[in-house]
């Protein structure tokens, strides 16, 4: 950051205090806090960003390049390039003063990681589990900036952050549990496997306890392989069942387990009490409800039991028995 801000003027450095009443902020900050903390000065541009420092280029055909749409994607699919790198190639020639610049430049998103840990068990630590995004440009693969981030942390290192509460509220120890999750969508149903144990080693009575887990290849990512398939060894209250999508020449999914075992009537339709939890992408959902019917119904062809099923399955939704995150 100290390097971009030098190449970039020489009128101002990350030690420089700026007044600021924006973005929650009502007073004074350095401008090394508001690149690394706020701005997000390494995201792609888009091409509003672009016609904005356009009217800053003094040379009339630069100008013109630097609005050309196809160009602008070109540049992007040859090599991802980030707001830094266009505020630094075209320095020379455009070059807005401080307050539009930072006017120009987005405010960062909060990026959400859910909890893998439970507070119960692991009070003094909290356990993400975060998934390594990566993506492909003509110059090679890039990461995605706070992911690349953590992954390079050290032990002993600092990290900005806040706690949210997630949408899902935990079960009981006396609820059966029946939790649904792809790739880091584990991470809750993790956090609440782990209280189970928990609450399980501390003497208290708990209900039966299905994961149904599912990710694209089992050798590179079965998340947690080990701790859970010995918390199934262990416990004879726990069953893990794993689908990985492309290990087979036919793609099989954790909602096709759910419609092919048990688990589901069990837990669920024949116990009131029974929670659904589904952690995962946006396409999950709907699929997981079409498996529910049909483990509900027992694969019934009877309109009848097919129709009730699908009622108890919305009432689950309905009256909060059946909770999800997606994304």
């Amino acid at each position: 950051m100290c390097y971009l801000i030098s190449q970039y003027s020489k009128d101002f450095d990350e030690h420089t205090v700026v007044k600021v009443h924006a973005w929650g902020i009502d007073g004074e900050i350095s401008l090394g806090c508001l690149f690394v903390n706020i701005l997000d000065l390494f995201g792609p541009p888009t091409m509003h960003f672009m016609q904005q420092l356009a009217t800053f280029e003094t040379s009339i055909e630069t100008r013109n390049a630097m609005m050309d749409k196809s160009a602008f994607k070109k540049e992007q699919k040859r090599a991802a390039v980030t707001m830094a790198d266009v505020l630094l190639k075209y320095t020379a020639t455009a070059h807005p003063p401080l307050p539009a610049l930072l006017a120009m430049i987005p405010v960062m998103k909060p990026r959400a990681y859910s909890i893998a840990s439970a507070p119960d068990a692991t009070p003094n630590y909290i356990e993400l589990c975060v998934l390594i995004d990566t993506f492909w440009c003509d110059e090679g693969m890039r990461y995605g900036l706070t992911c690349n981030m953590l992954r390079k942390k050290q032990g002993g290192d600092h990290v900005w952050c806040r706690i949210k509460a997630g949408s899902m509220d935990p079960p009981t120890a006396e609820q059966p549990v029946l939790c649904a999750g792809i790739g880091s969508g584990l991470a809750p149903h993790l956090s609440f496997l782990r209280n189970r144990v928990y609450q399980a080693e501390n003497g208290m009575d708990v209900a039966p306890f299905s994961l149904f887990f599912g990710n694209r290849n089992r050798g590179e990512e079965f998340l947690y392989q080990s701790e859970l398939e010995a918390l199934e060894r262990k416990y004879s209250w726990f069953k893990l069942h794993t689908a990985f999508s492309r290990d087979q020449a036919q793609k099989i999914y954790v909602q096709d387990l759910v419609a092919r075992t048990d688990d589901a009537r069990l837990l669920l339709r024949e116990n009131k009490q029974g929670m659904l939890y589904i952690c995962g992408n946006r396409n999950l959902p709907k699929p997981m409800q079409e498996s529910l019917i049909k483990s509900f119904s027992e694969h019934s062809e009877d309109p009848g039991e097919i129709e009730l099923a699908k009622s108890i399955m919305e009432d689950m939704f309905v009256h909060g028995r059946a909770q999800q995150e997606v994304w």
